[in-house]
């Protein structure tokens, strides 16, 4: 009889090395059995009072020409910035400053340019319950439009919020995992890893007002506002390692 190949020795001393416990082929091991892992995720939500608000107003102006029309705009801009500060707004800021030609038409001639139109626009930040007063005051002081506004809770608020809610979420995910992980004769051995989904933003009570208003010339009554609320959410993912069970169902650690 001829005595095996030295690639044949290898191959049984292969095989001897794998423990008879292994599963049969087309078999796939428990996750329990496996160290596997779960991933369960849960949301937070909150609904935070607004407690300030943003807006945008515009303002337009008419000139023969270029210098004519940015010196208009920017008195025009320098009486509603000494408004808004009286009225303690915050965070003022003016952009959105351009300058377009307007033209005529002229029979047989290419058109002519007749004038300018220069637009500007100022933001700022204000309480909701002033939002009405500094809107129907801007219009009294140099602005044409308003161009949008909106309530929300602060940045600090939202962040301070975010942090409870995601400590919140996280501990809906792990007692999840425990219930799952019982209701398979298994417990929870260890948190392999977090993720806090970081979309969890506020949306603007409402949606933002576009409108187009002309610069009235008697008093502008004040308008009705609703700071009303914003909603926080913050969602997580936790996955957490499994390990057997004591083999009474019990959620483990």
């Amino acid at each position: 009889m001829r005595a095996p190949c030295r690639s044949t020795w290898g191959l049984l001393a292969l095989l001897a090395a794998f423990p008879a416990s292994l599963p049969a082929l087309g078999q796939t091991p428990s996750p329990t059995e496996a160290g596997g892992v779960i991933a369960v995720g849960a949301e937070a939500r909150r609904r935070l009072p607004a407690t300030v608000s943003d807006a945008a107003v515009t303002i337009e102006v008419h000139g023969r020409d270029i210098r004519a029309t940015a010196t208009a705009l920017a008195q025009r801009s320098q009486t509603l910035l000494t408004f808004l500060r009286a009225q303690g707004a915050e965070r003022l800021r003016t952009e959105e400053t351009g300058f377009e030609p307007e033209l005529q038409e002229v029979r047989g001639q290419p058109d002519r340019i007749k004038g300018y139109t220069g637009r500007g626009t100022v933001s700022f930040r204000t309480l909701p319950d002033r939002l009405p007063i500094l809107l129907s005051g801007s219009l009294e002081n140099g602005a044409t439009g308003l161009s949008q506004s909106g309530s929300l809770p602060r940045e600090e608020e939202v962040e301070a919020a975010r942090q409870e809610l995601a400590a919140e979420a996280t501990r809906t995910a792990l007692a999840r995992a425990r219930a799952v992980a019982a209701a398979a004769d298994a417990r929870v051995a260890g948190v392999g890893r977090i993720e806090v989904d970081p979309s969890g933003l506020p949306s603007p009570f409402g949606d933002p007002v576009a409108m187009r208003m002309e610069r009235a010339r008697a008093p502008v009554p004040a308008m009705a506002s609703a700071a009303g609320e914003a909603e926080v959410s913050v969602r997580v993912l936790v996955t957490v390692r499994l390990a057997p069970g004591s083999g009474g169902g019990g959620a483990g650690n």
